[in-house]
């Protein structure tokens, strides 16, 4: 149902973006957007419902795409988070066998299967806590009603007038030996009467013991035993353990590994010589950090874990949601006290507990004051809910005040004069005219009431009364009025829009643009003015007004005096046609200054560029210069428009055909007859870019494409073009013959015929076949005609019999 929820939510969300307006104004933050629209949500309303409701209060398309993402954002990191730790505490608390339990009690039942997706048993981890073990301290000092038995070591020291020392194993049958007294028996004493025995069993040897004065003995504890306690019932160990006779209940009980989940926490008896000397409760050591019942062991003690009698589950708004075991008789008022209490924004007045009465569900509610009697059953459920999202007493007021916000609906702030004097007051560019009053009906569904505050606080109209979750927006001046902006672009530092401001100047927004550039015109700057003109009743020819001025240093020489700019104005600062940059060609091969050279005129020519970069070199073959030429913005654009036309007007090329245009080509040139005759046609004119590249010879003629070796063949001069192709095997099955062209070194493309001259270095290509296209409705017509025929042919064969 979650999941569910979460779906509809952004489903909401996405809805609401569009169908609000982009011109509404929101009194709300995104936040606060955010907790109406889930709200809204829980309570059932429609995506169309919460839609009129968030554009009653203001909110914009833009902030309602916002929140989405915000959702859509924290949704995603608490989904992560809790499958982190849920995961964590699955993997630490359940084993496999626990496991295959849960997948078959969840095909059972749903409610089963909530159980095992909450929290663990409340304290059925602290004794499965590696830090937690209870272990006695070595250096613990040695309790006053410590018994003595087997295997302690006994320490006896005599000072005074006789001063010795003496140290003794207790014997299995409970005996020291000592010297002249012979065996004397300790097992089951504690320390203070083993002293006192002692005093007098020593005293027929020493006798300053009967005056203290003279001698004196102190008996104390070495080397401590070992005891061998049994645990037994709902532990993951049960078992024999020997322990330090120091240790308690709850130090048997990590050893044997912690609690079952079936067993108590509540009611662990300690047996020793068949009689129940102590039960245990956990929770009060858990709760109240008392361990006076967790008593030391002796040998032979059993520690029996029964299983629980109650166990019940709490959720919802409390601050340990998870199954808690309880005593008979303990109340609903102790189990929210054990679940650590109510948790912000809990209920309180009423409490769900869903009972299983053995035949059926039953749900019992209860009220605040009954939980104290209400008496918890084994398999209870119990739920606190949360508080609905509303206010008993809230009213806010937003907008064109210098304290927006929340504000408590009571005896002195219950009218629209008095929220917003709470609120201290309007700012000098609040709209008085006409304020907004968002109210909630008693149905919840929502009406604008529009609000004269000028008059309300002038007296000259009556005052409104306020109710709960009423919200008042009082616009500005601004907020209602188009301010306008202000561009400019061309040849400044910074081109912008910015906001309108009055008398602001051509020079203001020149220097709020940080001012011109180097290459900006000073005699050409102009301004561009739409015609607004809010009284026609019909469009006039004029659409708008040019304005031009010179300027010098920022400031205007030339044009009207006292210019202001007007809203929407565009300033354009044009480039100054006299400021060029550097642009650059290159000559790369046989030259003999090759590199890079400044275009220095505007009909800079192949022969002009040869002579910047020293001439050719002996080495360089002229016949085979090739010019390398960028491709500009103009021919990109034809390019691309030669391909859409392509793609309209055939359909051998698919509609996901991708434009991806070299950035350069070759320009096919005569280089040996321009340098014959400079500045003549065959001197081409060069641009920024380009690149002259002079070959050295090259004595082979390349064949490729649909050849059966294409290679490169030496060149002999006077042989045809189908002498290299015999060279290169023959043509291939799939040539296309008549098809085959030549490319020379220089860029010259010629269609390879037999009286086509061959150069050295040249490119002979030999194009492949197109695939023939299999028409469909071609096959369909041969089949009906194929059909058609042997039909007619069955019809004679039956006349002719």
């Amino acid at each position: 149902m979650r999941m569910k929820h979460k779906r509809f939510l952004s489903v909401v969300l996405t809805c609401v973006c569009l169908s609000l307006s982009a011109l509404a104004q929101s009194t709300m933050t995104d936040q606060q957007v955010l907790e109406y629209a889930k709200n809204a949500a829980a309570a059932g309303k429609s995506k169309n419902t919460i839609a009129k409701e968030l554009l009653a209060k203001g909110v914009t398309r833009q902030q309602a795409l916002r929140v989405k993402e915000l959702y859509e954002k924290e949704d995603a990191s608490v989904v992560k988070q809790q499958g982190e730790s849920k995961e964590a505490s699955r993997a630490h608390r359940i084993s496999a066998e626990e496991q295959d339990k849960q997948n078959l009690v969840m095909n059972e039942d749903v409610d089963v299967v909530e159980r095992n997706d909450s929290n663990e048993v409340y304290g059925l981890q602290v004794f499965r806590n590696n830090k937690l073990s209870f272990a006695p301290s070595d250096n613990l000092a040695t309790p006053r009603n410590y018994k003595l038995g087997p295997g302690d070591e006994v320490i006896v020291d005599i000072f005074g007038a006789n001063q010795t020392t003496l140290r003794n194993v207790i014997s299995p049958e409970g005996n020291i030996n000592i010297d002249v007294l012979g065996p004397v028996y300790l097992n089951g004493m504690t320390i203070e009467e083993a002293n006192v025995f002692l005093k007098k069993k020593l005293s027929s040897i020493y006798a300053g013991i009967t005056r203290e004065d003279e001698t004196d003995i102190k008996l104390s504890l070495g080397q401590i035993r070992s005891i061998q306690i049994n645990v037994l019932g709902e532990v993951v160990s049960p078992g024999t353990y020997n322990l330090s006779s120091f240790s308690t209940v709850f130090h048997a009980l990590y050893r044997a590994g912690g609690i079952k989940e079936p067993g108590t926490l509540r009611n662990i008896i300690v047996n020793r010589n068949g009689q129940n000397i102590a039960v245990v409760d956990v929770y009060d050591f858990l709760m109240n950090g008392n361990r006076k019942g967790d008593i030391r062991l002796e040998e032979g003690d059993v520690v029996l874990v029964p299983s629980y009698k109650t166990m019940v589950k709490v959720k919802g708004k409390v601050k340990r949601p998870m199954f808690f075991e309880l005593k008979e008789g303990e109340t609903l008022h102790q189990l929210v006290e054990y679940a650590g209490g109510y948790a912000q924004g809990a209920y309180t007045n009423n409490i769900t507990v869903v009972r299983q009465n053995g035949k059926e569900y039953e749900v019992c509610t209860v009220n605040e004051m009954d939980t104290k009697v209400f008496q918890m059953k084994n398999g209870d459920e119990v739920q606190v809910g949360e508080l609905v999202s509303r206010f008993k007493n809230r009213i806010s007021i937003n907008g064109a005040v210098y304290r927006s916000g929340i504000y408590q609906l009571d005896g002195k702030t219950n009218t629209v004069k008095t929220l917003i004097e709470k609120a201290e007051g309007l700012m000098p560019d609040a709209f008085t005219n006409r304020a907004l009053l968002n109210r909630e009906k008693e149905d919840r569904s929502l009406e604008m009431i529009s609000v004269n505050v000028e008059g309300i606080l002038n007296g000259t109209i009556p005052d409104i009364p306020l109710r709960n979750n009423d919200d008042l927006y009082i616009p500005s001046k601004y907020d209602i009025s188009d301010a306008g902006t202000l561009t400019i672009s061309g040849e400044v530092a910074n081109p912008t829009t910015v906001v309108y401001a009055e008398n602001m100047t051509l020079e203001d927004l020149i220097i709020r643009a940080g001012g011109l550039l180097k290459s900006a015109s000073l005699v050409r700057v102009d301004v561009v003015r739409r015609i607004r003109d809010q009284h026609a009743k019909k469009a006039e020819s004029e659409i708008s007004k040019l304005y031009s001025f010179s300027v010098k240093d920022n400031y205007v020489i030339e044009g009207e005096s006292g210019f202001k700019l007007e809203p929407y104005d565009e300033v354009i600062v044009r480039k100054n046609p006299g400021y060029n940059s550097n642009k650059y060609i290159t000559v790369t091969g046989e030259a003999n200054f090759p590199g890079k050279y400044p275009l220095t005129k505007r009909e800079e020519r192949l022969s002009d560029l040869l002579e910047k970069a020293g001439g050719a070199t002996d080495y360089a073959y002229i016949k085979g210069a090739r010019l390398i030429r960028q491709v500009n913005k103009v021919e990109l654009d034809r390019m691309k428009a030669a391909l859409e036309s392509a793609i309209v007007e055939t359909d051998s090329i698919s509609d996901s055909t991708t434009f991806n245009a070299k950035t350069t080509y070759y320009v096919a040139i005569n280089l040996e007859k321009a340098l014959q005759k400079p500045g003549g046609e065959h001197d081409v004119v060069l641009r920024e870019g380009d690149e002259l590249v002079l070959p050295v010879l090259t004595n082979t003629v390349k064949v490729s494409g649909c050849v059966l070796s294409p290679n490169e063949i030496t060149f002999e001069s006077g042989k045809k073009i189908s002498y290299y192709i015999e060279q290169a095997g023959g043509y291939s099955q799939d040539a296309k013959k008549r098809k085959k062209y030549m490319i020379s070194m220089n860029g010259h493309i010629y269609k390879a015929t037999a009286r086509t001259k061959v150069e050295p270095g040249a490119e002979i290509i030999v194009p492949k076949q197109a695939e023939k296209k299999i028409n469909v409705t071609h096959i369909l017509g041969i089949a009906t005609t194929a059909t058609s025929i042997g039909t007619m042919a069955a019809s004679i064969a039956n006349i002719l019999k």
